[in-house]
Formats: C-alpha cells, structure tokens, sequence
C-alpha cells in the first residue's frame, strides 16, 4: 500500500469548508490503496472549530502529526479573537513575513525540520500539499529537494490573481507579486499540479509557458452521500418560501446585490414580505452583519451563528431555496471560483439560486438543471429571477426541481479521490 503525506492548515479542529476537501481525500484514499498520513498545526486558530470532527472514525484512524505554530500565538489573539485585522503589531508581522507569502509561513520555518523527520520514518512515497493559506506549499518545495519524492501541489483557490485582491490596496497587490514569484518556483518543482478549477489551470498556462500541460489536473469538490444519510429537515418553516445560505463571506463575496434586488421586489408589491424567510448560517464578519441589519426592517432576515457540518446539511435540506451569492464578477476573475457550498447544494438535492459570474459553474447550473444562475452584481436580473421563483412557488407551492441526477454523481467525493489516488499511483 503507497502511502501519502497530506499537509494542510485547514484541519480539525478548524472548521468551516476548507477542511471538507481534505477530510474527503483521506476518508476515501485508503478505499483505492493509499494509505494518507497528516501533517496539520498542533496550536491553529481560525474563525470557526468544531471538535467533535476529531471524533469522526476515519479521522481518529489517520495518522496525524501535529506541530506548531507557537510563534503566533499573539497573531491569533487579535486576528481570530479579538477580530483586528489592522494595528501596528499586525503590520509588523505583515512586514516580517510578506515576502514569504503570508503570516502562516512561520509555521513552514518552526517545523519544517520535523517534518524532514516524519517523512523519513514514514517512508512515504509522495507529498500533497493543500493551499489557502499558499504558504503551506513551501513543506512540499522542501520536501521535495530534501528527499526527491514526488511532490503533488493542491490549489482551492488561485494564488496570484485570487479574485478577492482589492486592486487599489497596496500591501495586497505587493503580495500578489510575491506569490507570482513563488507560484513560479512552486509550479517548476512540484510533479503534479492540481486545481478545483479548470480557469484556474487555464491562467496558470497563460502566465507561466514553461509548464507541461501534463503536470495540470482537475480535481473539482464534491458531495459525500454518506453525509445525508439520516439526516431529517428539521427547519422547515411551513407556509413560507424558506431561503437558506450556509457557510461565510470571505472576501468580495457579499449579500448585498441578492437583499438589494429582493428589497426591490417587497417594496413594489411583487413579493409579499410575510411570505418568505431569509436564512444566513454560519460565522460572518460585522461588516457582512452591519449589511444584513439595513435590511432588516424591511425583509424577514434571520441570522443563525455558526452550525457544526451536520447541523449545517440540515438547514439545507429543510430549505425550498438555496442561495449562492458571490458577489464578485466576471472582470474581477470571478469565473475561476468554483465553490465547494455549490456541491454541498446538489449533494442536498434542493434547488439553487446562483449569483455567478458566467463561467464553468454557471455553465454546470443550467446543463445540470440545478437551479437559476444570474449576473452577481446585477440587481435587476437578480430580482427577475428571484421574481419568476417566487411567482411559481406562490402559485404551485412548490419551485419546480428536476436536477440530472447522473451529472450530479459524477461529483461523487468518492468518485473524485480515485483521480487522486491514479495520480498518486501513476508515481
């Protein structure tokens, strides 16, 4: 059995849907005879945790080694508990690590040395490392002339034309540059390259021509069927369009343009305020609350902190209506983001409304029948197809829903680590 060094930040007991891609990877590997090993933070702070996933049998089954990353423990004091984001402490660290990426860097330089250890004594026969953060990329770079073993880099989002770079902010778009150089180190050393986004790929191939088209491969996210099994919609709201979105507004994403444009139709008599409910579930900033608050008087919006992963599929299945609102747009590079709440979605068999960019997930809504996909920025699109949405459940009680039910197993999770496990194989 070949076995597999996975290196993540993005693990229990951190929460939230970074870590569902890597749970995934190591419940199912050994199921096509890849035994993973993990290699995660032992000190990691993020917004959410949820520690009842260390509990999970597949989890508590791996290997985990787990070190640092003491050195930030102030970092974490005010970035996750204190939720400061600017000050002259932060500015020092942003100065101190910018030019290796990003803050989480200092966990590569704290344990990287334990690591070469590890995966001596594991004997592992490759390397996978997983970003955001992207410094986590700089283990496999290591790894990989350290012991010449073959080395897979793992991309949920893009490095350096993320589409969530605010253009006018300095600091940031010195960081992009920093991250080109280093995607072009990272892209000549790593023997495989794998995205959750085929634009992604696409603008790696456009800015970097030295790279061979076939170290590229496409892993998109999925749904686990095994996560629904079970579960009873236990949050239904009966007589009432129940509206529903799960997970976080990270960067440009926002509510903005979906309340803005169904405040519209409320105030114009074409949607009835007492016939919908409007449900955000999850961890959000004050900025995204503060936004969320200007419509309260005039829609019925009901905020729901952070739920565990279960707790979370329920809300979704007791919806009529799941939301995906990005809130960022075609010319900022909104095409590439193929978010993993998408797959959730089909996985919970319930209609979507989408505010996408055109692109390969807009493109998969309406081949797949999987909902409605409009502009994200464009309120009056937004309001007409939320308009024909709501005017077909007023009259039928129900929104009309026949997915393609063979297009959506092809994103079985299970299905989707065996690519994984052929390219680990094909070592």
């Amino acid at each position: 059995m070949k076995k597999v060094l996975i290196i993540s930040y993005m693990y229990p007991p951190i929460a939230g849907g970074g870590i569902q891609r890597v749970l995934k990877f190591i419940k199912y590997l050994p199921s096509y005879g890849i035994a993973p090993v993990v290699f995660a933070p032992k000190r990691a702070y993020w917004k959410v945790h949820d520690w009842k996933n260390l509990e999970m049998p597949y989890v508590k089954n791996t290997k985990t080694y787990r070190c640092g990353i003491n050195r930030l423990e102030k970092y974490y004091d005010l970035r996750f508990r204190k939720g400061q984001e600017r000050g002259f402490y932060l500015h020092l660290l942003g100065l101190k690590y910018i030019w290796f990426i990003d803050f989480f860097s200092e966990w590569y330089f704290e344990c990287r040395k334990n690591l070469l250890d590890i995966a001596k004594f594991e004997e592992v026969d490759c390397v996978f490392t997983t970003s955001p953060p992207h410094s986590v990329h700089l283990f496999g770079m290591y790894l990989k002339r350290k012991l010449n073993i073959p080395w897979i880099m793992d991309l949920r989002d893009a490095m350096f034309d993320e589409p969530n770079i605010d253009s006018w902010n300095m600091a940031m778009l010195i960081q992009s540059y920093i991250e080109w150089f280093y995607e072009k180190k990272f892209y000549r050393f790593a023997d495989k390259i794998v995205s959750v986004s085929q634009p992604i790929l696409d603008s790696l191939l456009a800015r970097h021509r030295f790279l061979n088209t076939r170290k590229l491969s496409l892993i998109p996210n999925g749904f686990d069927e095994e996560d629904y099994v079970g579960l009873k919609p236990d949050f239904g709201i009966p007589g009432k369009l129940s509206i529903t979105y799960t997970g976080a507004f990270l960067g440009k994403r926002t509510p903005q343009y979906l309340l803005e444009a169904i405040s519209l139709l409320v105030s114009q008599g074409k949607v009835g305020g007492n016939d919908i409910s409007i449900r955000f579930v999850g961890s959000f900033s004050q900025k995204v609350r503060s936004i969320m608050d200007s419509f309260a008087e005039l829609l019925p919006i009901e905020i729901i902190d952070y739920q565990p992963y279960e707790e979370s599929l329920k809300y979704q299945l007791s919806a009529d209506l799941l939301l995906l609102p990005l809130g960022v747009d075609e010319s900022e590079r909104g095409s590439q983001i193929f978010t993993g709440k998408f797959f959730e979605y089909i996985g919970s068999k319930k209609p979507i409304f989408a505010l996408i960019p055109k692109g390969p997930l807009m493109d998969l809504i309406r081949e797949g029948r999987f909902g409605i996909a409009v502009p994200p920025k464009d309120v009056s699109a937004i309001a007409e197809g939320f308009h024909r949405i709501y005017t077909e459940w007023k009259k039928d009680g129900a929104i009309r829903f026949k997915p393609d039910d063979s297009l959506q197993l092809q994103f079985s999770r299970k299905k989707l680590c065996r690519k994984l496990a052929d390219i680990i194989n094909g070592f």
